[in-house]
């Protein structure tokens, strides 16, 4: 049976000035017909689950497209008006659709349509036609709208952050459908969204309380299909925000209901539980300095590329100069300064202005006098648990190095995902000191097992923990923290 295969992916920071087009998903990845099989195929990506579902139940893939980028402003309408259209032809082209498989986020925005995972499960619909199956994944921070639900028959989240479980709830999706399909089962859904925004530093799933959330997920699991626990994307302001606890039962729709609403009902007697509590950055940086087991991660979550920040944040490295720290590493997305860098060439001195450049929530440029260690063309292939076998793009890149502190400047801002980030320019993240990492948690998949210490930093950013700095006006209210209950 023909099976439609495909992503459209994108995490949309509503408060961003950077506008998420067609060339920002080129940036990063976008893969069309054949090559989403050949270039995913073995991969950590919900893609590798969907093949290898194919192969366990008889299934014809038909591949669209795989559209990722990362996290920046709402999508254009243009851009997503164009991959939905790229995904239309390889339907035309190919008649006697089955059902689909289909990876989202749930958190795009698009640029006139907020629910932009349900305007692509709208025209998903329409496409194939009300009878063909739909099942899709969606990411641990997708705001699940009620739209999205009934538009799927079959919505899976991921159970881990960070996210290193892609491959198993893409072949989870598959196996739904392919029950579906077989008439062994009769999938129903239950949406519960109690009135919560969880910053994505609660989110994760090996520490309480969202581990309590996700055991009582999995302790349903013996009983239901399947059960998803969204923790959501607090810097998109949508209706639909939020944490989000979807069940699906077969042909059980009370029981479903109950589920959710149980865990629903948990989650928001923890509620006072999901505010953090971190450390300043002065504090953070001075404890680091202090400590004689290397490395230390020190985490900006405020300056969170993963969460759709410019990467260019310069709070922590201002900090580090003025601690007169030793042995740090920061990397910081800034195109103007590369080309500079890349003018004096490698070996020479070089002043320059670097970071802080974006807007005004994250930091001031700093004057720095470094020497130029290393150029790069910033390409590395990922190693690991987090998007294993998947080429990365940082753009040209430049190791400068000065009083000590190693600055990675990229062209393209780059999530610390992997470690061969930092092993591709010549660094070994195991020998360094001091590392700091834009990243809220996705990073721990990697650098936990090599570090120390991590200490997660209370910055300034577009993914600040303080949501009181942001001018919501389309999220429903009231809803914790933002308002008292």
């Amino acid at each position: 049976m023909k099976i439609l295969v495909g992503g459209i992916y994108h995490e949309s920071h509503s408060f961003s000035h950077l506008p998420t087009d067609l060339e920002t998903f080129r940036q990063t990845l976008l893969l069309e017909g054949d090559e989403v099989i050949d270039k995913l195929r073995g991969t950590t990506s919900e893609m590798a689950g969907f093949i290898e579902g194919s192969k366990r139940f008889g299934f014809d893939l038909v591949p669209t497209i795989w559209a990722w980028a990362v996290s920046a402003g709402p999508v254009q309408q243009s851009t997503l008006n164009c991959l939905l259209e790229l995904v239309q032809r390889r339907i035309a082209s190919n008649g006697g659709i089955g059902g689909v498989l289909f990876a989202l986020h749930g958190a795009l925005v698009g640029e006139t349509e907020l629910d932009g995972d349900g305007e692509i499960l709208s025209a998903l619909r329409n496409l194939v036609g009300e009878s063909i199956p739909i099942a899709v994944t969606v990411d641990l921070h997708a705001n699940i709208s009620p739209r999205m639900v009934e538009l799927a028959d079959v919505i899976v989240g991921y159970d881990s952050y960070p996210h290193v479980d892609q491959v198993e709830r893409g072949l989870e999706a598959a196996e739904l459908l392919a029950g579906m399909l077989s008439g062994e089962i009769k999938p129903v859904m239950a949406l519960e969204k109690p009135p919560m925004i969880l910053v994505p530093q609660k989110q994760f799933t090996s520490a309480y309380p969202m581990s309590e959330l996700i055991k009582m997920a999995h302790e349903y699991e013996r009983e239901v299909l399947s059960v998803t626990i969204s923790g959501g994307f607090a810097y998109a302001d949508v209706p639909e925000i939020g944490l989000s606890v979807l069940v699906i039962t077969d042909d059980q729709l009370e029981l479903a209901r109950g589920r959710a609403r149980q865990i629903a009902d948990r989650a928001w007697q923890l509620r006072e539980d999901f505010l953090p509590k971190l450390p300043t950055v002065q504090d953070a940086v001075s404890r680091a300095i202090q400590t004689d087991r290397w490395p230390v991660i020190l985490a900006d979550v405020g300056d969170n590329i993963g969460a759709g920040t410019p990467g260019d944040g310069t709070v922590i490295l201002q900090e580090l100069i003025d601690q007169k720290a030793r042995g740090a590493v920061v990397t910081i997305a800034d195109d103007e300064a590369v080309s500079q860098a890349l003018e004096a060439g490698v070996g020479q001195e070089v002043t320059l202005d670097v970071g802080g450049k974006s807007d005004s929530y994250h930091g001031k440029p700093i004057r720095l006098k470094a020497r130029v260690r290393l150029v790069s063309d910033g390409v590395f292939v990922n190693r690991g648990h987090m998007r294993d076998g998947i080429t990365e793009n940082m753009g040209r890149t430049v190791v400068l190095e000065s009083d000590e502190i190693k600055v990675v400047l990229t062209e393209i801002k780059m999530p610390p995902w992997n470690l061969e980030q930092l092993r591709s320019v010549g660094i070994a993240p195991e020998r360094e000191k001091i590392i700091v990492l834009k990243s809220a948690i996705a990073f721990r998949a990697a650098y936990e097992p090599i570090a120390h210490e991590i200490i997660e930093v209370n910055s300034p950013g577009l993914s600040s923990l303080d949501l009181s700095q942001f001018s919501y006006k389309s999220v429903r209210r009231p809803i914790f923290p933002l308002d008292e209950f």
